[in-house]
């Protein structure tokens, strides 16, 4: 649970904020505030509180029949991942899925560790009611093509 009280944490504040001597307040206030709400009523070492957890909602897999016909779609569930490889191989297969739907549009993305991280983001705003973000970047930083794929795979129509 402080786990993703944390995470919480990060996507309501540290998103919203642009430089990095502002997040690095938000990371030593949130370290704080972690240290000293949980630490003596929960028991647990500093090392076991200071989490950087990941979360995304599409882990679960669709169900298929024999023929290849889907029978049920997977129900997009917010949780842990369990590490950061295995939301990397998810992704990685839904890019697959994404190339195989549209052969025009391919799409051979290098899932790095920020990018994945965006990623994770896009997709938890998109499934958000009345979810919004603005993408700043300079062109060719993969902004279209990370929501592309988060848009994707979280079976919207991206125009």
């Amino acid at each position: 649970m402080v786990g993703l009280w944390r995470h919480e944490c990060e996507r309501v504040f540290e998103d919203k904020l642009i430089n990095y001597a502002d997040k690095k307040v938000f990371h030593d206030i949130l370290d704080r505030v972690t240290k000293e709400k949980f630490r003596d009523s929960l028991g647990f070492d500093d090392d076991q509180l200071m989490t950087n957890m990941l979360f995304a909602d599409f882990q679960r897999e669709d169900i298929f029949d024999e023929y290849g016909d889907l029978v049920s779609q997977a129900p997009f569930v917010y949780e842990a991942t369990p590490d950061i490889e295995s939301i990397r191989k998810i992704i990685n297969k839904k890019m697959d899925e994404y190339n195989e739907k549209y052969p025009s549009k391919k799409m051979n993305l290098v899932i790095f560790d920020d990018a994945l991280k965006h990623l994770l983001r896009i997709t938890r705003i998109i499934n958000s009611p009345r979810g919004n973000c603005l993408l700043v970047g300079v062109g060719g930083s993969g902004k279209q093509s990370l929501t592309k794929l988060s848009s994707f795979i979280c079976k919207q129509v991206f125009f």
